[in-house]
């Protein structure tokens, strides 16, 4: 365990959808953005961390409660001169597979606005955010077809100092399978899980807390939300493996810090959904 290493992960609370900030070493990396109704809240979550410039900004997948809230970002980055964004990270989809939503046309019209090449990723891709930190990205398995976006979604395992982070998107069991299969996953211990597709039941199998075996769950969900998220399934599949399970719905934004080779909790209840 490496006791330099000092990194913060912010679950932001998006309500019903996903959004992970991780500002390491002077990178900043932020994994989706919530609905598109959420933008605000993650402009103003970015302001009050001290972004400036988002070294990465990654869309697990394209649907609106992931990449919704980023299209404000980039707007704003195009538009302001105290936000930059410098990369955008996508996984490849089969052709016959990617949306046509408006939502995911306006989102690849701001990466356009900002001058950006979007990356769209279809191999393992290592990124270096610092002398003790990085962060894996594990694109869906090639060659595979789903019938869910969900099921295209980009994962990254996050490694600062030895102390490890796995966020699946809305992977479902699917794609988990076929992770677990190809060896994507080998080796792959998670001392933090954010739960795949915000606790649902068809995702975070057996199989894959078998092979992660994390200690700590973070689901991003929002409060009564129709969905029925988190499904009671899931959470007795965490319990199984966890010491504890954190929720945004029900603890707000949640943040844990890697200091001194601990990890340390706090909650931020501002945005609470």
């Amino acid at each position: 365990m490496d006791s330099n290493a000092n990194a913060t992960i912010s679950f932001l609370d998006v309500g019903q959808g996903d959004s992970i900030l991780i500002q390491a070493e002077g990178k900043t990396v932020l994994i989706d953005g919530g609905e598109r109704d959420q933008g605000s809240v993650v402009l103003d979550d970015l302001k009050q961390y001290g972004v400036t410039t988002i070294d990465y900004l990654i869309a697990s997948h394209p649907h609106s409660d992931h990449i919704g809230g980023l299209i404000d970002v980039l707007d704003t980055a195009a538009a302001a001169s105290d936000l930059t964004v410098s990369a955008v990270i996508l996984p490849e989809i089969p052709d016959a597979d990617v949306p046509t939503t408006r939502t995911y046309e306006v989102f690849l019209d701001g990466i356009d606005d900002n001058n950006i090449t979007p990356t769209f990723l279809s191999e393992q891709e290592t990124l270096t955010l610092g002398t003790h930190t990085t962060l894996q990205l594990i694109p869906p398995p090639a060659g595979n077809s789903y019938s869910s976006l969900n099921d295209y979604s980009l994962a990254a395992y996050l490694d600062c100092g030895g102390k490890t982070f796995l966020f699946t998107g809305d992977a479902e069991k699917d794609e988990e399978a076929d992770w677990l299969e190809n060896g994507a996953l080998r080796g792959i211990h998670a001392d933090v899980f954010k739960a795949g597709h915000h606790g649902s039941r068809t995702s975070s199998s057996e199989n894959l807390l078998e092979q992660i075996k994390p200690t700590y769950v973070v689901i991003s969900c929002g409060t009564d939300n129709s969905y029925g998220h988190p499904h009671e399934e899931a959470l007795d599949r965490f319990q199984a493996y966890c010491d504890k399970v954190y929720r945004t719905d029900m603890d707000g934004t949640v943040i844990c810090k890697v200091e001194n080779g601990e990890l340390k909790w706090s909650f931020d209840e501002g945005y609470a959904s």
